[in-house]
């Protein structure tokens, strides 16, 4: 260690050694300012200067120490607002050396709109809060879908999507089918309703036996005022329900919601799974997928991600599992007082020793160690490419973070640039950018490649990629370095992947400073790589591409002139190429090929204007995910 190195610690350690005795958060930054962890503390003066030790605590806590410069802290008033503080701190500046929930999956859930008259079951990824009630998550969405399916045969809510349901003189087929109770009928009134969804609720919520009670309650009114085609119809459905019912053969807990958490270690990579239980019943696994940790302690690396799989506001059971000696009982305390203000009820944490609790501990732990090999052996599969990579394309390290560009457009119409990302074999959707071409204009790939390419490496909290791929050839891959030195800034490890010519070609990759392509052999694990993160590309720009041609075909200032016509309009698109070039034409030039009369030429005219002016605004937003 050299000498201003260890004058930087004792700095350090004097700084964490003055810190007040209280709970709080501190983050440490690295010589540029970025902030690499975020930690909570119950009493700061202590926490903070263990990490200052002259012999570190663990390798990967010695490498993240190594790299401190400075580093904040904020005192809170208790240990239940440095969780929440830390979560959201993680959230926002995802630390280097953290362990982050990934949050590139978003599992479904059911959300039953209550607040509407007549409510109806939809599947959706993200939740909001409107008042709906949620049902889940699920791990399987095909498994949801199903379940949906089942509770439409039981309770026929509206399947329709309409916002506001309007009295009709005929119902929807599924009306007629007996799939809906048909609430476009004048006959069935809210309050009516509100009795099939509050079935359905029920249902959703384990709670069979007061539904079962219930549904035997109404049955037996209809039969009592003589109503039996009603009383038929409950009798089905409670012969359908008792059914299902019978199929649910998993039962463990008498009744409770329970979130039993797992966690499994190896190679640096922590694997979390939460079985999760409702109403004594196991409704689904799932997994917990982290990145970073390294050889962090399990607890608690593994408490963080229970924070940050709470924060993310799902839904909050009566009781948590944990296994044993995990929590102290001031930690477990001011855990339980954050899970009750977010639930409005008390939560109770429990770290069981024995009985069927531990079963379920120890089903949650083996679901985490089976997911965390088959993510390792995902893992192992791309490690032989991107090691393959490291040594063809002359790289530094084994590449573990990809990004790929690529530009489309008709014409020079619509010219826009897509982003992908790929880490570890894996992609990042969250990570995918979408760019509008601002200054490029007419189709001018090489331009629309510099501009975009510096307008990403602006961004100087987006992660740097250990390879960045380009669509094209040499000229895509010079326009790439032309933009690190108009940015100032060191490229990272370029390369670019020129399309098959003709068949029986293969794709060639291009080097900076190399004049021939480099040595990937037709059908090698690294190629075939580079090939599925370019045709990702392709596809990701290519959706963006055609949604934004099909909104500018249908506003075509072509359409609203009058006397121009499908030939005319043909005939000025073919003289001039394009809507720009057309806009920047002379009336001369236009009559001389459409023949318009004034008041149609007029028209076209402002349209090609306010048609001009949107799109110089919009090219001028800025860069979407």
């Amino acid at each position: 260690m050299s000498l201003d190195r260890e004058a930087k610690l004792d700095q350090l350690r004097q700084k964490a050694q003055s810190l007040p005795g209280s709970s709080g958060v501190y983050l440490m930054r690295d010589a540029e300012g970025r902030v690499i962890y975020v930690g909570k503390a119950k009493i700061l003066s202590r926490r903070v200067p263990s990490y200052f030790q002259k012999t570190p605590p663990s390798p990967r806590i010695g490498l993240m120490v190594s790299k401190i410069d400075d580093f904040d802290f904020v005192v809170t008033a208790t240990e239940k607002e440095s969780l929440i503080l830390e979560n959201s701190l993680i959230k926002k500046y995802r630390p280097r050396f953290n362990v982050i929930l990934r949050d590139d999956k978003t599992y479904p859930s059911l959300r039953l709109s209550v607040t509407e008259d007549f409510p109806r079951l939809e599947v959706v990824r993200r939740p909001i809060k409107d008042g709906s009630i949620i049902f889940g998550p699920f791990p399987s969405v095909g498994a949801l879908r199903d379940t949906v399916r089942t509770a439409l045969r039981l309770f026929p809510l509206r399947q329709c999507r309409r916002p506001e349901v309007k009295t009709v003189d005929r119902p929807c087929l599924n009306y007629q089918m007996g799939r809906c109770v048909g609430p476009c009928r004048p006959e069935m009134t809210p309050v009516e309703y509100r009795g099939l969804t509050d079935q359905v609720r029920l249902f959703f919520r384990g709670r069979n036996s007061e539904l079962m009670s219930g549904l035997t309650a109404d049955m037996k009114a209809a039969a009592e005022r003589y109503d039996y085609e009603e009383a038929a119809r409950l009798r089905d459905r409670l012969n359908n329900i008792k059914k299902t019912l019978e199929r649910q053969v998993v039962d463990q807990a008498a009744g409770h919601d329970l979130d039993v958490f797992g966690f499994y270690q190896k190679d640096g990579l922590l694997q979390g799974s939460l079985l999760m239980v409702r109403q004594g019943v196991v409704a689904g696994c799932l997994p917990l997928e982290s990145t970073g940790g390294g050889e962090a302690e399990v607890r608690e690396a593994a408490l963080s991600l229970i924070g940050q799989y709470y924060g993310a506001d799902p839904f909050v059971p009566d009781e948590v599992l944990l296994p044993e000696d995990w929590l102290p009982a001031d930690e477990r305390a001011a855990l339980e007082d954050w899970l009750g203000s977010l639930k409005g009820r008390a939560v109770k944490i429990y770290q069981p020793q024995r009985g069927d609790k531990i079963k379920l501990l120890e089903m949650a732990g083996a679901n985490a160690r089976v997911a965390l090999e088959d993510r390792l052996g995902r893992i192992g599969r791309q490690r032989g490419s991107l090691i393959e990579l490291k040594a063809r394309l002359n790289l530094d390290k084994i590449p573990r973070r990809l990004e790929c560009f690529d530009l489309a457009h008709l014409g020079g119409q619509n010219a826009v640039a897509g982003l992908v990302v790929m880490e570890d074999g894996e992609w990042k959707k969250a990570h995918y950018r979408r760019f509008k071409i601002k200054s490029a204009r007419g189709g001018d790939d090489y331009g629309g490649m510099r501009e975009v390419v510096a307008r990403r490496f602006a961004h100087e909290d987006w992660p740097w990629p250990d390879l960045l791929l380009l669509d094209g050839g040499k000229g895509q891959l010079n326009s790439a370095q032309a933009a690190f030195e108009d940015l100032g800034v060191k490229a990272p490890p370029l390369a670019a992947i020129a399309k098959i010519r003709q068949e029986g070609d293969i794709d060639r990759i291009f080097l900076p400073g190399r004049k021939n392509p480099a040595d990937l052999k037709a059908g090698s694990a690294g190629l075939l790589l580079l090939s599925r993160l370019r045709d990702e590309a392709h596809r990701y720009v290519g959706s963006y591409h055609h949604r934004l041609q099909a909104g500018a075909f249908l506003e075509s200032p072509l359409l609203s002139a009058p006397g121009l016509g499908p030939v005319k309009r043909k005939k000025l698109l073919d003289r001039f190429g394009s809507l720009e070039n057309l806009a920047m034409a002379s009336e001369s030039d236009i009559l001389a090929e459409t023949h318009l009369s004034a008041e149609g030429l007029k028209i076209l005219r402002e349209s090609l204007s306010r048609w001009r002016t949107k799109s110089e605004n919009e090219a001028a937003g800025s860069d979407e995910p």
